[in-house]
């Protein structure tokens, strides 16, 4: 609160004449109360603000087993997806493909989510240039764990209609690697609309 001081004691004479000075006025500003309402201030914010949660993605990792051997998929049962330095998504599955072909992110769901649905235990290994996006390869992870949560889910449906459906639930299977000298050159002569030679 501010304070008026209207002076006091006795006038100082000045030589010369009768002329009273003039008093002066001096203001204190008592700062107590303003000092308090800011912690008050700070402590409501601080008790009150949502801070914002860390964003994770869940990824399930198989357990530890002996790598000094390696696991043989067959061609048939494994899905290549490739993110070229452009951001350009490309996909590729077993024989049947001799080369990559480019899809449009919209439709990668469905593809995926066909392919599982075709091939019993689906391996999918995604490519990933180092000039490519973080965020596209977290999108195409979205992806996967979408199509996942969706046959999980119908699966469920199916069990509570009928419990006699037994099996286990369905989990996605796959891998993150680079990109090697060979798919870059194949994803350019296919990006340029050739035909990779063997």
């Amino acid at each position: 609160m501010a304070a008026v001081d209207l002076g006091g004691g006795r006038p100082k004479k000045k030589k010369g004449g009768l002329k009273r000075p003039k008093r002066r006025i001096s203001i204190r500003n008592d700062l107590t109360p303003m000092v308090d309402i800011a912690f008050l201030l700070l402590i409501f914010y601080m008790v009150t603000t949502v801070f914002s949660s860390p964003l994770s993605m869940e990824i399930s990792l198989p357990p530890k087993q002996d790598q000094s051997e390696p696991i043989i998929i067959g061609e048939s049962r494994l899905l290549r997806m490739y993110v070229d330095k452009n951001d350009s998504l490309y996909y590729q599955i077993g024989e049947e493909m001799k080369q990559p072909e480019q899809v449009r992110f919209n439709r990668l769901g469905e593809i995926i989510e066909d392919k599982n649905r075709k091939v019993n235990k689906l391996v999918m290994v995604l490519k990933i240039d180092h000039a490519a996006s973080y965020q596209m390869m977290v999108l195409i992870i979205d992806e996967i764990q979408k199509v996942e949560r969706q046959i999980n889910a119908e699966l469920d449906a199916a069990r509570e209609r009928d419990p006699s459906i037994t099996g286990d639930r369905y989990s996605v299977r796959f891998s993150l690697q680079d990109m090697n000298a060979w798919d870059e050159h194949v994803l350019q002569v296919v990006s340029e609309g050739g035909v990779v030679e063997l």
